[in-house]
């Protein structure tokens, strides 16, 4: 998939199952599988940084979870590697938000949970003054996302039929 990226090397691609959280300096490719699920992309327009998080949960239940499967936590934890660990400046941060997706896995299972998945992302962002450049939010279908850090570029692939396998499949 990194060959889409043609303008540049092929770059190191990494998977994030939900719960993960990548930062990287250098040049890399990140791919995830939405269903309710969230990813927030951040890029760093001046230095060419960039993240992506993959969040299951909007809200973490208390202070003892501190999970990044919680949209709060992770993007939180984002924002932090940004602004605080590596000095980047808040005007320079864009973000992007994928995913939240409506998801009926089987009859029994049926998650309500995208809408407020989304929601927390926007309200995290915005609190913290971060420009949201795009969504690609809600619907019936999953997602396929691909980001280059570098660049910011991102395809985002609509998947009709998801399984919750397909979370942890990087071949999909």
């Amino acid at each position: 998939m990194a060959d889409l990226f043609a303008d540049a090397m092929p770059l190191e691609e990494v998977f994030l199952n939900p719960g993960d959280l990548v930062f990287s300096k250098k040049p890399v490719v990140l791919k995830t599988v939405l269903g309710s699920c969230v990813a927030v992309c951040l890029h760093d327009t001046e230095h060419h940084w960039g993240a992506m998080c993959h969040y299951l949960l909007p809200t973490a239940p208390s202070d003892l979870h501190r999970s990044t499967k919680y949209g709060d936590i992770a993007i939180k934890v984002l924002l932090h590697r940004f602004l605080v660990k590596h000095k980047s400046r808040r005007e320079k941060l864009v973000a992007t938000i994928i995913g939240g997706a409506f998801i009926v896995f089987d009859e029994r299972e049926i998650f309500f949970i995208g809408d407020r998945n989304i929601e927390v992302a926007q309200s995290i962002l915005r609190k913290e003054g971060i420009r949201i450049l795009a969504m690609h939010t809600g619907g019936e279908a999953g997602r396929r996302v691909v980001f280059n850090t570098a660049t910011n570029k991102l395809i985002v692939s609509s998947l009709e039929h998801i399984n919750l396998e397909d979370l942890y499949n990087p071949n999909l």
